[in-house]
């Protein structure tokens, strides 16, 4: 014999009216109860499907109760069925199964439904990215508990790419020079901090970190002689060319003006040597500025933390090193 759906303590869905919705029209009681009006019923499943984002009633155990349609096209048109994505399915198992696959924000998802569920927060919210292969998206998860004698939540998913898009735009807009793109000074500033902080479980020795300071050598002639435009053309190609050989790790830096500098992290006394004799070959290229070759090098000061030094000590010494190349180059004939 079948299971009434209408038992005491469990969400009253039903598939309603000609379109086979499904609907919901409150809770059981712990009496027999008729079966809902059909009106009644086309109403709830109505003001679910009017959601514009896709949302699901989930139950106590993680099945799936009841979906909109905004749920069920968004699964088919990611390449989903409703069997896999709609009523019935157990979404804790199928963010269990994605958080052990290695996927971080199924593990936060599972985390959030279950403590609604639990009585822990009146609301859960996490932001994660949700690519697809033409576009990068962002959706904002809400789970919300549905009141009532068994623990149940409402989830929605809202596509907040635009938001987030200009949020991150605005983020690296901060951080970011605005000529040449590399990082700015407040930027450069946290990413040393991040260098300096030790890795629990580490070595010290293996989290010694390098840095390199940069001032372009005569590099006030070619605003004079050029003009800035021509001065900003020559900024923008050193940050190329800096760009081309660093490694993945390392951050590159415009501190201002004519002055650059990088963050090289993990990185032993030879490695730091040969990021130096990189950055000096790629800089020693000429410049074609205003059909004029011209030679535009740099002063480079490296200097490779010690433990326990702070990132404030190790800039001062990246920078003084540079004054020091700097001074002992200051003989030299400035670009015709």
């Amino acid at each position: 014999m079948s299971t009434s759906p209408w038992r005491a303590g469990v969400p009253l869905l039903t598939v309603a009216c000609e379109s086979g919705r499904m609907g919901c029209d409150g809770w059981a009681s712990t009496t027999p109860a008729p079966p809902p009006d059909p009106l009644t019923v086309c109403v709830w499943a109505n003001l679910l499907d009017a959601m514009p984002d896709a949302t699901a009633v989930m139950g106590h155990d993680g099945t799936i109760l009841a979906v909109n349609n905004a749920w069920r096209m968004f699964g088919v048109d990611n390449g989903g069925t409703e069997a896999a994505t709609g009523v019935g399915i157990n979404y804790l198992g199928v963010c269990r199964r994605s958080a052990a696959a290695g996927c971080r924000d199924a593990a936060a998802v599972h985390e959030a439904l279950e403590l609604v569920l639990k009585g822990a927060t009146v609301e859960s919210l996490l932001d994660y990215p949700c690519p697809s292969p033409a576009v990068g998206r962002w959706f904002r998860l809400r789970v919300t508990p549905i009141a009532g004698p068994t623990a149940s939540v409402l989830i929605s998913h809202t596509n907040i790419t635009e938001q987030k898009t200009l949020e991150l735009e605005l983020e690296r807009r901060a951080s970011s020079d605005p000529l040449t793109g590399l990082a700015n000074r407040a930027r450069f500033l946290q990413k040393v901090a991040s260098a300096a902080t030790p890795r629990p479980g580490r070595r010290r020795d293996a989290d010694r970190y390098g840095l390199l300071y940069l001032d372009l050598d005569f590099f006030k002639p070619i605003n004079d002689t050029f003009g800035h435009a021509a001065g900003d053309q020559v900024l923008q190609t050193v940050a190329a060319r800096l760009s081309d050989v660093v490694r993945p790790q390392d951050t590159i830096a415009r501190l201002g003006g004519d002055e650059f500098a990088i963050v090289a992290p993990r990185i032993s006394a030879g490695g730091l040597g040969t990021l130096l004799a990189r950055v000096d070959a790629a800089l020693a290229e000429p410049h074609l500025v205003h059909g004029n070759v011209l030679s535009v090098r740099a002063s480079v000061g490296s200097y490779l933390a010690k433990q326990g030094q702070t990132a404030a000590e190790s800039l001062e010494h990246a920078d003084q090193a540079m004054y020091t190349i700097k001074r002992l180059r200051s003989t030299r004939t400035p670009p015709s």
